[in-house]
């Protein structure tokens, strides 16, 4: 069995791999293969960030090794590109980043708060904020609001009171 799973791991390995994420556990005994071999391997990573990760980076989610005829493979077109994986800390928690991915298209903004309702209510606020900024960038258009009307009314009054 172990060989059959150093087998595995050098089939991933060969085709260029240098992090693997998947969102099991992972075999000490795995693991330390791939620390041998230079590689990262992140276990029980969700669901929802392994598809986030997958479409930043170019690569394909890869349920098994074994392909149609029931041979295992694994080719490096499934492989994504990323310039950068690090491992860093921030407070009390390990985060794993993913710099300079292939697609460029996301980012990730983290929040920290006293409590959980304070990150909460920064969470909505941010949600709000980046829908505003998106429907801005959507429409190409600004209609001012917020007190805009009152602050030119204000702002004309005072200059015509100063006038007479």
């Amino acid at each position: 069995e172990s060989d059959i799973t150093k087998e595995r791991i050098q089939k991933i390995l060969s085709a260029g791999a240098t992090v693997v994420l998947t969102t099991g556990g992972i075999d000490d005994m795995c693991l330390k293969y791939f620390v041998d071999a230079g590689a990262m391997a992140v276990r029980r990573v969700l669901k929802r960030d392994l598809k986030r990760i997958a479409k930043a980076t170019g690569a394909s989610i890869c349920m098994s090794l074994s392909n149609l005829e029931g041979e295992e493979s694994f080719e490096a077109a499934m492989l994504g590109q990323a310039e950068e994986v690090v491992q860093e800390r921030v407070c009390d928690d390990e985060l794993i980043l993913i710099k300079n991915t292939k697609a460029r298209t996301s980012a990730s903004i983290i929040l920290r708060g006293a409590s959980d309702f304070m990150c909460d209510e920064m969470e909505r606020s941010l949600h709000d904020a980046l829908c505003v900024v998106k429907r801005v960038l959507e429409s190409k258009s600004v209609v001012p609001g917020g007190g805009a009307v009152e602050a030119a009314l204000s702002i004309y009054l005072e200059n015509y009171a100063t006038s007479m």
